[in-house]
């Protein structure tokens, strides 16, 4: 599995037949470059396997490995995760993953010099995903586009599409519902 950030971001709710529709980024940066995040995933779902209904599956896996286990941590040694959780919204199922990191080169955001004074980047393929919408300003470079954010700017959000066919898909908002049951 390749190191970059946006990969292992959709590797970890591509298990089996998971996705997620879109995601929000959010960071809080400190004057040193260190700070704090949060990724929501909207509208969590899955998607059968051959025909075959594999959600409940899919469900226990991103519970076992992703929310109470370990292996979102570990596909994401830069950050010290604070907190994951699972919530209805909208009547999907959403996640959140809370954390901080040491610098902003872990968020995937960078500054073309080294000072204070230049301004925050987000660079094109730093995500493997498509930008909808996002806080800062679209710097056209050739045939992409950078994301530019004020050097002083102390919070960055970004939001991107990972799936638009959400037609047939399964929705695990039941299978969380009966999981929240034996949580109590």
């Amino acid at each position: 599995m390749k190191k970059l950030l946006p990969l292992i971001l959709l590797a970890a709710f591509s298990v089996g037949c998971l996705n997620v529709q879109h995601k929000t980024y959010s960071f809080k940066l400190n004057e040193d470059g260190t700070g704090s995040g949060s990724i929501l995933f909207y509208n969590i779902h899955s998607s059968d396997e051959e025909e075959r209904d594999v959600s409940f599956k899919d469900f226990g896996t991103l519970v076992t490995d992703y929310v109470e286990g370990s292996t979102f941590d570990d596909e994401n040694p830069d950050w010290v995760i604070t907190n994951k959780e699972l919530f209805v919204q909208d009547d999907v199922l959403c996640g959140k993953v809370e954390f901080t990191f040491a610098n902003m080169g872990a968020a995937k955001l960078y500054r073309t010099a080294d000072c204070n004074c230049a301004p925050i980047l987000l660079l094109p393929g730093a995500i493997d995903e498509t930008l909808m919408e996002h806080n800062g300003a679209s710097v056209a470079l050739g045939s992409s586009e950078v994301i530019e954010w004020k050097a002083d700017t102390k919070d960055i959000t970004y939001k991107t599409e990972v799936t638009s066919d959400v037609e047939n898909v399964r929705n695990l908002v039941e299978h969380y519902n009966a999981w929240k049951k034996t949580k109590k």
